[in-house]
Parts: structure tokens; C-alpha cells; sequence
């Protein structure tokens, strides 16, 4: 009987070869869509689950208020780690490493700059499953200057070679550093990724520091099995109590409960490892998360791309009733089983699901690299090597089959034999609620993708021209500063010799990498505040080109600035400071709080992502070198000033020469929503693309049920316009209902993802029109042809049989 079945359900394919075509073209379109959704969601939830036991992994992070100014940090003081193995029965054990971005290594004549390198505890290897290549996991990362290499870096530097006890020079000081084991590169669905892994004792800050309120390590910790996690918050809020308010004590003059009766609190929170990808938003994190919004709407994407392919197997399926009805009609009137009918219309359709699945694979492999660029992933065919991915495929398949036959299959056996045979066919356009309802449901997905779309586009389009409050056009971020030294003014006195360039300055960090901060004091007053720190030279007004709102910037001609500070606005008000007349500040950034005088103040600019509020800031003075420099560039040849640039940093450093332009940092910021929005994009064509072949089918099945009254209307004068805008007037009122339901729910949707951004566009009016628009222009290009067809149709193909 099955084998019957695939038969007959392939020779109909094949004899209508048209048909079929779309009906596998829409379905292996739609399947291979919501594939490579579905692979990117899976990848995304994958995260860090290839570690041992990773569900008793946990990330302790620093959070708190001071004077209203709310702080999440992804980092917690050095002893934390210690003191939970040590205080906290549940914990098993507990692991911190720091993270020192752009390190400039040097091995032999060869230079590097290291974008991840971690400093971490010895027990790192035992914690984390990262495994070594070479070396010994358990003393790998003892004593000082050991270093572990990923796989990836021990090619570049050795080659071949064997790089187990080689020296490597690290940073601007030449530290000589010995290799001492190789790692497997971090898999890409980590959120701990590096270059390199520096044995912890090497850093002094690891190694020494006793301080509670100073934040620059990752500590995570592991659960023993069966620990209660209750238990542990309470216990770390006693340590927080016991350890850090002592200090808060010795440093701000009053207990701990005063600190917390001002309004303010400070404590350490921990967060599953399994969550950090997709649903931690902190400061400071390793690297760029995920967003657990867009998952979803990546999952719905691909359900609704999935459903419509599927209604467009169901359109044009019915759309082919007429010439199927006879055919069930004879076989029923000769005895078939009803059941048995059903069976050969599923069957069909099940053919052109599991045709559509290979088909699909087929576009995925065509597609996968170019979608892995857009997507910023590494996805690979051996996936689909899993067997339980075979056969998640083959039920994919199955269930396909089942939902786009299903209808088809219980709507052409409902047909009467009588009737059949008479001619009469008892379901016509105008009393199909269910496909009318598919259709508006289709184009209700389309116009609210295509509103989603525009609205990203926009957002995105705004973010790259919004006025950031200074100009971060020709601006070059130079890193390894440190490394001139002594250089330092020479080499910017020789630079701005150039005309290339039109003014230097030093810097601790550049924005939008402004993220150290620390405690500050009103003199007078027991508040404290959190602000951002900003280290510069008196240039860097002048080369950022900020705006002073009040007072002055730093000066040479000034001695005294060196215990002076300027303020952004947010901080300024945020201090409750009204005039700039004698007003003074203590920076708690060492153990004994600096007395510091207020001499300006700058009007706020954007030194983050535009996600965030403009935070607090204050500019302190420094010295030459610092940690990076900004150049702004003169007009011309941009390429041609870089190796100007390149040749004069040669003559003061041996690091490597690496830059960046600040602009493009600033795109950086925005990656993640460049990216959905181009996915958002492509899937949303996809979407429009499958819907058309739906409505053409449909408009197929229009131009078959209304045949003869066109041809009535066309012997009794009716022109090809007057019958085609008969045909356009039914569609045009499912695109006009999908259109009235989509646009306030798209509206909806939209509008709570831009109220992520704290600085964003709105959605207009026209924007919405818009969408509207799009569809209904796409539909009626869809819909003209067979419009156009039927409406030139000789009238007695028709009526000859009346």
C-alpha cells in the first residue's frame, strides 16, 4: 500500500512539473531558512556547556549604588576567591584570572600584540576544561613568567617547532617569559576566549592584593554537588559585611550600616556560567555577549518562515482542486475508503518535505560560509553529523509533511462524488475563511518583518550620525604608548612637526574604552559618588575637540593642575555642585584620598555605547607617555599618514605598531545589532519571497473558481482592466486586514527594543505607511500575472461545456 502510495504521489509529481517546482521550491526555501535559524539559536545556547559540570559553575561580579549612581561590575576583588573556598562549606573550589588586552610580544625579529591574554590562578587548567596539547595542566601555570600559548598563537610565533621551554618578550618592558604549555584554542562558543594564559603569580595585583574595594579579577567558583545556593548568598553577604565594610570603614569614616542608611550598597553577586552569554549585561566583560531577546525573535522568525512555506503548499495545493476533485470523485464512487485517500494525499506531501530537506541541505551547504561571515559564527556541516541532529532532521521532515499535507489531504477528500462528477465543487473563494485567514496571517508576518526591518535600519542609521559631543571623525587611537618611555615627548614633538597631523595627546583609555572608575568625595560632605577616571595631557581638549560648558582645561602654564580635576555634566550635577568658585573633591583612589580642586567643566559626551546613559567622568591629569595616544589627522591621504605615523614610531619603539581609528571603534560598539539587523533583513525577504508563492498559488486557484464569471463578464463588455481590478479587490482587502493587525503589533515589538538604547530613533508614521506599502506593491507584482492571464482568457475555453 505504501509503495503504491509513492507511486502515484510520483508520477502526479512529475506530470505536473510546474506545480511541483513551486511547491518544492517555497518548502526547501522555507526548511533551509529555519535550519540555519535554528543552527545559530543552538550555537548560541551551546555556550560553555562543554565544560565539566558546567551547571555548578558560578561568576561572583560587584554591584552597588552610590548616591543613586547604580554599578554592575563582571569583576570582584582579588581575595574573594580565597576567602569562599576558606568561609563557604558549599564551595569546592574557585579560580580568578584578569584580563590584559592588546599585549605587545616580541619572539626573536617577529612582533605581536596580543588581543586576549589572561593572567590567571594555577588551578586555571583544573577548573575550566581547556585542554593542553603540551605541558603539564597541574604546574603549567606555577611560579612567574609562565606562559600557556593557544594553539593557534604557538603557530605563529614557533611554527613547527616545539615551544615548550622557548622565551617569549612580554609588554614594553621586555619580560622575558617562558613557554610552558599549549592550549586548544577556546572554543568560539566560550565566553573566555585568549591568545595566551599567564601564570597568575606573575602579576603582583594577583598575587598581593588584600583590598575589598578594588575590582579587576574574574572569579568564578564551583558548587559542590548538592550545595544550596541559598546558603552561599547569605554567607558571601556576611563576608561582604565582615570584609568590605571594614574597609569601607577605614576609608570613608563610618561603619558599614551608615554606608547602607545613605542609600547606598555594595555587594558580591554570582550568576550561573551556563547564563553569562546570553543574559548578562555587566561591565566589563570578557567579551562581546549575546541577547537572549533576539534569540527569540530568531526562534519566531524561523516558526513563522517554517508556517508560511507551509501554507504555501496548502494554497497551491487547494489551488489544484479542480483538476484532483474527479480524480478523488471516481475513486470514492468506485469504493475507496476515505481513510485510504487521506493516506495518498499525505503521502504526497510527504514527498515533497523530505525532496524540500535535501534540497535544503544542499542550500545550506552553498550558503553556510557567507551566512557564518554575516552572522560572525562558525557554524560547520559536521553539525548535522550528529545523529541525534539526523534524526531531530528526519522528525523536521516528517512534521513538515504532516502540517502542509494535512489540510490539502482532509479538504480534497471532503469532496461529495455527486457533486464531483457533476461538476460542482463546493468550496469557492468567497466562503474559504481558513484560506483567506492564511493569507492574512502570511502577509501579517510580512509587513510586521518588513516594519522590524526598517525600524532596525533606522536605529542602526542614527547610532553611526548621532553628534557623539565631540568629533571622533580623523581621530587615530595609537596603543603600546607606554613602550616610548622616556620617548615619550620626543616622539610627540616630532610627530606634530608633520603636517599630517593636527595635534597629539596622551591618555589612560580612549572612548569609548573609558571603564575605570572609583570613589569620589565632596569636600564638606560624607556622600560619595562612583565616577568614571580619565587620565590626560593638556592637549587632549583640543584633540578630542570636547566642549568646555564652564572654567578651563588642564594647562602647562598651570603647576598646580597636578591636583586639579574636570568634571563632564553628569557628574557635575550629579554632585550637586552649582558654581565652579573654590569647589574641591577627594579621589579615593589610593589608600590616603587626594584633595583635588575643580577647575572645569565639560559638556557631556558619549564615551560608551549608545545603550547607556552618559555615565559620570572626571578628567585627571597625567603624564606623557600614557597607556594610548589620540592623533587627530589634517586632511589627505590617509593611508600615506598612517606610514608617516608608522616610520616615526619606529624611530622611539620596539612594540608593535597598532592603531585603530575611533570612529570605527565606535561602530564596533554596535556590531550586534548591525548583525541582527542584516539577519532580520535577509530572513525577511525569505519570508516575502515564500508568501508571494503562496499568493500566486492562490491567485491560481482564484483565476480556476472564478473562471466562468470572468469569461460572463468579459462577452458582456467587461475590459481586461475592469476584470483584473475584480481579481486585485479581494486581495487587496487581506493585505489592507493584515497590514491593520501587523502595524500595531510590530509597532509594539519594536518600540520595546529601541527602549534598550537610552539614546534612540522613533518609528513614525511614514515608516509604518511604508511597510504597508511594500507588501501591498510586492503582492499586486505577484498577483498581476496570473491577473493578467485570466482576464485575457478567451471566454468559450470556458463556457463551451455550458
Amino acid at each position: 500500500m505504501i509503495r503504491n502510495y509513492l507511486k502515484t504521489a510520483l508520477r502526479i509529481m512529475l506530470r505536473q512539473k510546474a506545480y511541483s517546482a513551486i511547491n518544492i521550491a517555497g518548502l526547501s526555501i522555507g526548511i533551509a531558512a529555519s535550519l540555519l535559524i535554528l543552527l545559530y539559536v543552538a550555537d548560541e545556547l551551546s555556550f560553555d556547556r562543554f565544560h565539566q559540570n558546567p551547571d555548578r559553575i558560578y561568576r561572583v561580579y560587584f554591584s552597588g549604588r552610590l548616591q543613586g549612581n547604580d554599578f554592575d561590575m563582571a569583576t570582584s576583588p582579588a581575595p574573594v576567591a580565597d576567602a569562599m573556598v576558606q568561609e563557604i562549606p558549599a564551595v569546592e573550589s574557585a579560580v580568578r584570572f584578569g584580563v590584559w588586552r592588546t599585549m605587545p610580544m616580541t619572539y626573536g625579529d617577529k612582533n605581536f600584540t596580543e588581543e586576549y591574554m589572561l593572567v590567571a590562578d594555577s588551578n586555571f587548567f583544573q577548573f575550566f576544561t581547556f585542554p593542553l596539547v603540551a605541558g603539564d595542566a597541574n604546574t603549567a601555570l606555577k611560579g612567574t613568567n609562565k606562559v600557556v600559548l593557544s594553539r593557534s598563537a604557538a603557530k605563529r610565533y614557533f611554527g613547527d617547532e616545539n615551544p615548550l621551554g622557548k622565551i617569549i618578550l612580554r609588554g614594553s618592558e621586555k619580560s622575558a617569559t617562558e613557554v610552558t604549555g599549549v592550549v586548544e584554542d577556546a572554543p568560539s562558543n566560550s565566553h573566555i576566549q585568549f591568545d595566551m594564559i599567564l601564570s597568575g603569580e606573575t602579576w603582583d595585583y594577583m598575587k598581593t592584593n588584600t583590598q575589598w574595594t578594588s575590582n579587576n579579577i574574574y572569579t568564578y567558583f564551583r558548587l559542590r554537588e548538592g550545595g544550596d545556593l541559598g546558603k552561599v548568598k547569605s554567607q558571601i553577604d556576611g563576608m561582604v559585611e565582615k570584609h568590605m565594610g571594614a574597609e569601607l570603614e577605614k576609608y570613608l569614616g563610618f561603619t558599614f550600616h551608615e554606608f547602607k542608611k545613605q542609600g547606598n550598597k555594595v555587594g558580591l553577586i554570582f550568576q550561573p556560567m551556563l547564563g553569562i552569554h546570553l543574559t548578562s549585561n555587566l561591565s566589563d566583560e570578557i567579551t562581546p555577549n549575546g541577547n537572549m531577546q533576539y534569540i527569540y525573535i530568531f526562534m519566531a522568525i524561523a516558526v513563522f518562515i517554517i508556517l508560511i512555506a507551509c501554507i504555501n503548499f496548502m494554497n497551491l495545493s487547494t489551488a489544484r482542486s479542480a483538476n484532483r476533485a474527479k480524480e478523488v470523485g471516481v475513486r470514492k464512487s468506485i469504493g475507496a475508503m476515505t481513510t485510504r485517500l487521506i493516506g495518498q494525499f499525505l503521502a504526497e506531501s510527504m514527498i515533497y518535505s523530505f525532496v524540500s530537506m535535501l534540497l535544503a541541505l544542499l542550500i545550506i551547504a552553498l550558503v553556510l560560509n557567507p551566512f557564518n561571515t554575516l552572522s560572525g559564527k562558525t557554524l560547520t556541516l559536521l553539525q548535522f553529523a550528529n545523529p541525534m541532529v539526523i534524526a531531530a532532521i528526519l522528525v523536521f521532515a516528517v512534521v513538515v509533511g504532516l502540517i502542509a499535507g494535512s489540510y490539502p489531504a482532509f479538504y480534497l477528500t471532503a469532496f461529495k462524488p455527486v457533486e464531483v462528477l457533476k461538476g460542482k465543487i463546493r468550496s469557492g473563494f468567497k466562503n474559504s475563511k481558513l484560506r483567506n485567514s492564511l493569507v492574512v496571517f502570511q502577509f501579517m508576518i510580512s509587513i510586521a518583518l518588513i516594519l522590524g526591518s526598517a525600524v532596525v535600519y533606522k536605529q542602526l542609521k542614527f547610532m553611526q550620525e548621532k553628534n557623539m559631543g565631540f568629533d571622533k571623525e580623523n581621530v587615530i587611537r595609537l596603543l603600546h604608548t607606554w613602550s616610548l618611555d622616556k620617548n615619550g615627548k620626543a616622539f610627540k614633538n616630532e610627530l606634530l612637526q608633520h603636517p599630517e597631523f593636527k595635534s597629539a595627546s596622551y591618555a589612560s583609555n580612549l572612548p569609548p574604552n573609558i571603564t575605570w572608575s572609583n570613589a569620589w568625595r565632596k569636600v564638606g560632605t560624607e556622600q560619595d559618588f562612583l565616577l568614571n577616571n580619565c587620565y590626560v595631557d593638556a592637549d587632549h581638549l583640543a584633540t578630542m575637540a570636547y566642549t568646555m560648558k564652564e572654567g578651563r582645561f588642564f594647562s602647562r602654564d598651570f603647576p598646580t593642575d597636578s591636583s586639579a580635576v574636570i568634571l563632564n555634566e553628569t557628574a557635575y550635577k550629579m554632585m550637586g555642585f552649582e558654581n565652579l568658585e573654590n569647589q574641591e573633591m577627594y579621589n579615593y583612589n589610593n589608600d590616603v584620598p587626594k584633595h583635588m580642586k575643580i577647575i572645569g567643566v565639560v559638556k557631556d559626551f558619549n564615551f560608551e555605547t549608545l545603550r547607556n546613559q552618559v555615565k559620570p567622568l572626571a578628567f585627571i591629569l597625567g603624564g606623557e607617555p600614557n597607556g594610548e595616544m589620540a592623533i587627530r589627522l589634517n586632511p589627505g591621504d590617509k593611508e600615506a599618514q598612517i606610514k608617516t605615523l608608522q616610520n616615526v614610531w619606529k624611530k622611539y619603539s620596539s612594540s608593535p605598531f597598532q592603531y585603530s581609528f575611533l570612529d570605527q571603534d565606535f561602530d564596533a560598539l554596535f556590531r550586534a545589532e548591525q548583525r541582527m539587523g542584516q539577519i532580520i533583513l535577509l530572513f525577511t525577504l525569505l519570508t516575502i519571497f515564500i508568501a508571494c508563492l503562496g499568493l500566486f498559488g492562490l491567485s491560481t486557484y482564484v483565476g480556476e473558481q472564478r473562471a466562468k464569471e470572468i469569461s460572463i463578464r468579459k462577452v458582456l463588455g467587461a475590459s481586461v482592466t475592469q476584470v483584473m481590478g475584480i481579481l486585485f479587490k479581494d486581495f487587496t482587502l487581506l493585505i489592507v486586514i493584515a497590514f491593520a493587525i501587523a502595524a500595531p503589533l510590530g509597532w509594539y515589538l519594536m518600540q520595546q527594543w529601541l527602549e534598550g538604547f537610552a539614546f534612540h530613533t522613533g518609528i513614525d508614521t511614514m515608516t509604518i505607511i511604508l511597510s504597508g506599502t511594500i507588501s501591498l506593491l510586492i503582492a499586486t507584482i505577484t498577483i498581476s500575472f496570473q491577473s493578467i492571464r485570466a482576464a485575457r482568457e478567451n471566454p468559450v475555453k470556458a463556457l463551451k461545456s455550458e
